[in-house]
């Protein structure tokens, strides 16, 4: 069985989580054990950071790039949508090449080139939706370019054969936002590297806590998008009331562009106890999971929270909104500590039930490594998805078009 999977994002073009899903799952997903021999997975994506144009990574993986237009940042919805049409083209020469089963698009980005060719091709398509953009905006849509991506999304989902959604939250929210019956939604969660979560040596273990907590300093730990949805601004008003109980405590903010929550930390003058990281590697970022007293995630949306799994995979204690798919991994008192989303003091409770209880807190730290080892493993993910894949493709193979 040979797949078309089209992704807007692939290495080395990689923005947010739906490009590190991809990138993580196709190449443990390709060679698996599929009708009529191995999976083959075709990927058709954009070139924007470069990259090969035809990239050989396995006898059953290869990647396509694509030079698109540039975007347009003042329409940028149409403007994505007029790039699809590069997608199509070259989606067309490797068709002439290869039969597909099945498409598989992820995300409104390339909704447009999914629809296009399941009519062309009388092919099933498949939509993983990441997240929404009502769901984003907290159930409004406040621009047009908003009203215009929410209408992609049911359009995608509502072609779709099958939808994915990556937690329980996500299906009820593509069942309420787009009317989907349940049938037509299945839930595969996102999946963590574990290899990639043990590579930190002690050298740099030690260089990192010089760095950061010469006198020992508590380390708090925050990695994601600087967006308000990620909730950084609530972390950052939980810190006078922390300082007050724990001066000796610093907060380490991991994204590209948090100084923009600078006038904030200035504000509430606790600036000296806040280092902004900007943009870091994978490697140290899983260094400084393993050194850190807590990884605190306080999004006020959150579709499912990889970075959670990410930071319980390394064997960080892990405090997180209860909210959305975060809800869902990290069970409060049992593998992690949940907190009120949007409340500054509800984080000040758990940073110091997390303080005071070491002993309950490594219990916790270990109970959630073992939990991404038992299920949120790509392996696992990959398995799910291809008798997912084998499902549809028999299912088409028994309808009229």
């Amino acid at each position: 069985m040979r797949v078309l999977l089209i992704s807007w994002e692939y290495p080395p073009y990689v923005v947010g989580g739906m490009g590190k899903h991809v990138a993580e799952l196709v190449p443990v997903l390709s060679g698996l054990p599929a009708l009529e021999g191995r999976l083959s997975v075709d990927v058709l994506t954009t070139r924007y950071a470069g990259g090969l144009y035809e990239e050989v990574c396995s006898p059953f993986l290869t990647v396509y790039r694509v030079d698109a237009p540039p975007l347009d940042p003042l329409d940028h919805y149409n403007s994505v949508v007029a790039s699809n049409q590069s997608l199509i083209e070259r989606a067309e020469q490797l068709a002439q090449c290869h039969a597909y089963g099945l498409i598989h698009i992820h995300d409104w980005l390339v909704a447009k080139v999914g629809i296009v060719l399941k009519h062309r091709w009388k092919v099933p398509l498949v939509t993983t939706i990441h997240a929404t953009e009502r769901g984003r905006h907290q159930g409004h849509l406040p621009s047009e370019t908003s009203a215009q991506i929410d209408r992609m999304e049911w359009r995608c989902s509502f072609e779709a054969w099958r939808v994915i959604a990556c937690s329980d939250f996500m299906r009820q929210e593509l069942q309420n936002y787009f009317g989907l019956p349940a049938d037509k939604i299945v839930v595969i969660p996102n999946g963590i590297d574990l290899d990639g979560a043990e590579r930190c040596a002690e050298e740099k273990r030690a260089a990192l806590r010089q760095r950061y907590a010469p006198q020992g300093e508590h380390l708090l730990l925050y990695v994601g998008r600087i967006v308000y949805e990620k909730g950084l601004h609530v972390l950052i008003r939980a810190m006078p009331r922390l300082l007050a109980t724990y001066p000796q405590t610093r907060l380490l903010v991991a994204g590209k562009n948090g100084e923009r929550y600078w006038p904030l930390a200035y504000e509430l003058n606790v600036e000296r106890s806040i280092d902004f990281l900007g943009y870091i590697s994978d490697e140290e970022r899983d260094c400084l999971y393993t050194l850190v007293d807590a990884a605190i995630f306080p999004s006020l949306y959150e579709p499912f929270g990889i970075v959670a799994l990410e930071a319980m995979a390394a064997g960080a204690s892990v405090i997180v909104s209860s909210v959305g798919g975060l809800a869902e991994v990290v069970r409060h008192l049992e593998n992690g500590l949940t907190v009120l989303p949007n409340d500054p003091l509800s984080i000040v409770w758990a940073v110091e039930q997390l303080f005071s209880d070491p002993v309950a807190a490594d219990r916790r730290r270990r109970q959630a490594r073992q939990d991404v080892v038992e299920r949120y493993s790509w392996r696992q993910i990959a398995n799910q998805t291809v008798t997912f894949y084998h499902k549809i493709v028999q299912e088409r193979s028994q309808t009229d078009w």
